[in-house]
């Protein structure tokens, strides 16, 4: 296999770093440092649901959409400018989760909806379509970024040996989730055992795609791949999801940054014998697709059994999720 320099894997932030794991505090608020976007409702009935309002999460994130990148870049390619673009986030010492509930959840779908939009914000061609479809875009595959962003940061923190054991999982913003030290606890979601739950929700906590963050470490892929590999894994999905005029656009992204993909191996790289270590790179983004959708008919199931105490303001978002 052919090996090509690696810059930072976690994309131009401050690398992970063993030195001691810090508890994550229990306050909520105080983890995330000002009122969540994501409003849980309490009902007034035992038996009714809890009201998930995203409206203002996603009205942050559509006026950041409209906006457009922060940092104005002119680089080589639309994939290099991914690249730059996702440098903004440090991660600095990790953090442990002592305890995981449905409102640090909640943090993830904020952090991840917002962290793909900025992402978004970054690509030319995705500025040009109309708002409404980067929104739909956007609403629809947000999970997907955060399940390759979480693999490919876990393989960083394994390489390092601050995730020590397959039981611990990264995020890129640099905290750590061990199950054998976490406790969990869903009560507020769910009214079922946690091993029930985290059957439905077994999409996006990856576990079963352990032999892929294996391999992603032994790949140590550059910045340039792990972008491309997003691009293409977001937009594969959303074609194969939404059909018709997404299908087309979403296919023009992919062949513009395969462009930029195969000047890369070749003229920056001086790898004109690419292909091998592409197939591994897709292979690994095929099994993810394949993970979602083997986990889809689990979701349709706790819809059908009311697994899940919650009802979604937007419930499009969280197709494929498991929660709805």
């Amino acid at each position: 296999m052919t090996k090509s320099p690696t810059r930072n894997c976690l994309h131009n932030r401050d690398p992970l770093r063993t030195s001691a794991i810090q508890e994550v505090p229990r306050s909520f608020a105080n983890l995330i440092g000002r009122p969540s976007l994501v409003i849980f409702c309490v009902p007034d009935e035992p038996n009714e649901k809890t009201f998930v309002n995203m409206n203002l999460l996603l009205k942050k994130a559509s006026e950041l959409l409209f906006l457009g990148a922060e940092t104005p870049y002119t680089g080589p390619s639309q994939l290099r400018k991914l690249t730059m673009a996702s440098s903004f986030v440090l991660t600095k010492d990790c953090n442990l989760y002592k305890t995981l509930s449905a409102g640090d959840m909640s943090y993830f779908w904020e952090y991840y909806v917002m962290r793909t939009a900025k992402w978004l914000t970054y690509f030319e061609e995705f500025q040009k379509i109309p708002h409404d479809m980067k929104l739909q875009l956007l609403t629809s595959f947000w999970h997907v970024f955060a399940r390759l962003e979480k693999m490919v940061a876990t393989a960083a923190a394994r390489r390092t040996k601050v995730c020590k054991n397959n039981k611990m999982w990264a995020m890129s913003n640099g905290y750590v989730l061990d199950l054998n030290q976490t406790k969990v606890d869903f009560s507020a979601i769910s009214k079922y055992p946690l091993e029930q739950i985290l059957y439905f929700l077994n999409g996006i906590t990856i576990f079963d795609l352990n032999p892929e963050v294996d391999k992603l470490m032994d790949l140590k892929v550059t910045d340039i791949e792990f972008n491309f590999m997003l691009a293409q894994l977001m937009f594969s999905y959303a074609g194969k999801r939404f059909q018709g005029d997404v299908m087309r656009i979403c296919d023009q992204f992919q062949e513009v940054l395969s462009n930029d993909l195969h000047n890369y191996y070749v003229n920056e790289m001086k790898m004109p014998r690419y292909c091998g270590r592409l197939s591994q790179l897709m292979q690994i983004n095929n099994a993810i697709q394949n993970d979602i959708w083997k986990n889809r008919p689990r979701g349709e199931l706790a819809a059908l059994f009311n697994v899940f105490t919650v009802k979604f303001s937007h419930p499009d978002m969280f197709i494929d999720t498991g929660l709805v």
